[in-house]
């Protein structure tokens, strides 16, 4: 039995309405339609995306094959509508539990909390916007792991609505940061990153079936966003644009080759539309060989990961450890992986965008294998020990969100801009707004 926003999957068949003449017929095509959007909940958290099928939709909602066909085109469609469905609720439950509502909607349908209440006021709706966000995935894990987690699986006209949800609500939040004197003007990266930063602790979490841990997680969240402010000064962005590179030298088996055209041809057609036929024709290679190396696609995926992110820690950390102290040491650490990234864009897409469309096992093979990088940002905590335990983990997530964002927008040759707020984001908390500034603007070796 799985819990679904609307109802339990195994009572869903129980929700047909009865037949009987002078029944409206958008009754009863919209009781369908609900069943089936459990039905897609309940059969998603049970066995993915992929591997769920019209007859399994048709199986737990009751509604016949034929009736499916009539309401949807295809499974992805009845996904979609299903996303729609969730991201539509949220939002609902997210402006009620942050107060009153003013009439100008934001993108994505977001809406601002007023001051109809002279008892609101900035913190409180900020803390209660983390909270809501916490309260609706543990109250409904599954529709969250459908919405967080395997709409990547579904294919890039999946991720639309949800983007479209997620600037709505990068909206709200800067606009209520622009209510405290001290944050107001919050650079766009930074909201973005704060953003990213609850995303990716919940989809860690869901992926893990923690989610009963997220309300205290916020809570830490909410620590952290008190500790920022606005920098002092513009950060220097880089100008020069990293020159791309071959992806990696010339391949010393065929393991390597088949890795190296995977890369490209996921970079190209997404991970969802490569094929290994694909990589065949671009690594030059029979499926024999292929197939002595890898079981299939998947698992060669796995193994590109793993390749990807040791080549980004091989870059990351001599730079860090170069550095005089740990502050410089993060500056540096962020120039050598967004130029690396900047220089690879076939790998730091595959690790930084298409490792989510993989599936859940990629994501906790980037997770676990760029572990390296959040424990460097947590040498932070013998700075400033008072920090919440979480700040580390969603720092990490803030970066990458702001790398999949770039990389999305197909700007991996600007990445390298992405250094200096990324030091800035990291800093802060630790030695304060002035000095992060200072040493975000710098090159890492302690020079201006």
């Amino acid at each position: 039995m799985v819990l679904t926003p609307w109802g339990d999957s195994d009572s869903l068949r129980e929700k047909r309405l009865p037949p009987g003449p002078g029944r409206p017929r958008e009754e009863v095509l919209a009781n369908q339609r609900e069943r089936l959007y459990g039905a897609m909940v309940a059969s998603v958290s049970a066995r993915g995306y992929k591997a769920t099928t019209v007859g399994d939709l048709a199986e737990i909602s009751g509604v016949s094959s034929r009736t499916f066909y009539d309401l949807y085109p295809d499974k992805e469609a009845c996904f979609l509508a299903t996303l729609e469905a969730i991201i539509e609720a949220s939002i609902a439950y997210a402006a009620q539990r942050a107060g009153e509502l003013v009439e100008d909607p934001a993108p994505g349908g977001v809406t601002l909390p007023g001051d109809a209440n002279p008892g609101n006021n900035w913190e409180r709706r900020a803390r209660q916007g983390l909270r809501a966000f916490a309260e609706m995935i543990v109250a409904q894990p599954a529709a969250a792991r459908l919405a967080l987690v395997e709409v990547y699986t579904a294919g890039p006209q999946a991720l639309e609505p949800l983007e479209q949800a997620m600037a709505g609500f990068e909206w709200l939040t800067r606009q209520v940061l622009e209510r405290s004197p001290e944050r107001a003007e919050m650079p766009e990266e930074m909201v973005m990153a704060l953003m990213g930063a609850q995303q990716e602790i919940a989809r860690n979490r869901l992926r893990e079936g923690r989610e009963a841990e997220l309300p205290g997680l916020m809570d830490e969240i909410w620590e952290l966003l008190l500790s920022y402010r606005p920098p002092p000064e513009p950060l220097q962005l880089m100008r020069r644009s990293a020159r791309v590179r071959p992806e990696i030298p010339e391949p010393h088996d065929h393991a390597e080759r088949a890795l190296q055209a995977l890369a490209e041809v996921v970079a190209e057609q997404g991970y969802t539309g490569a094929t290994v036929d694909g990589v065949l024709k671009r690594a030059q290679m029979s499926a024999t060989t292929f197939y002595a190396n890898f079981d299939g696609k998947e698992d060669a995926m796995l193994a590109a990961v793993d390749s990807a992110c040791s080549q980004i820690m091989a870059a990351v950390l001599p730079a860090f450890r170069r550095a005089p102290d740990w502050p410089h040491g993060i500056r540096a650490a962020f120039g050598a992986l967004f130029n690396f990234l900047g220089s690879r864009p076939a790998l730091a897409r595959l690790a930084m965008v298409e490792v989510y469309a993989a599936g859940l096992e990629a994501m906790q093979r980037r997770l676990e294998a760029l572990l390296p990088l959040q424990e460097l940002i947590a040498e932070g905590f013998t700075l400033a020990p008072e920090m919440p335990p979480a700040a580390a983990e969603g720092i990490a997530g803030g970066v990458y969100t702001l790398a999949y964002r770039r990389l999305r927008e197909g700007s991996a040759e600007t990445l390298g801009d992405l250094a200096p707020v990324c030091a800035y984001i990291t800093l802060s908390p630790f030695v304060g707004a002035d000095e992060a500034c200072r040493i975000a603007k710098g090159d890492g070796r302690g020079r201006a």
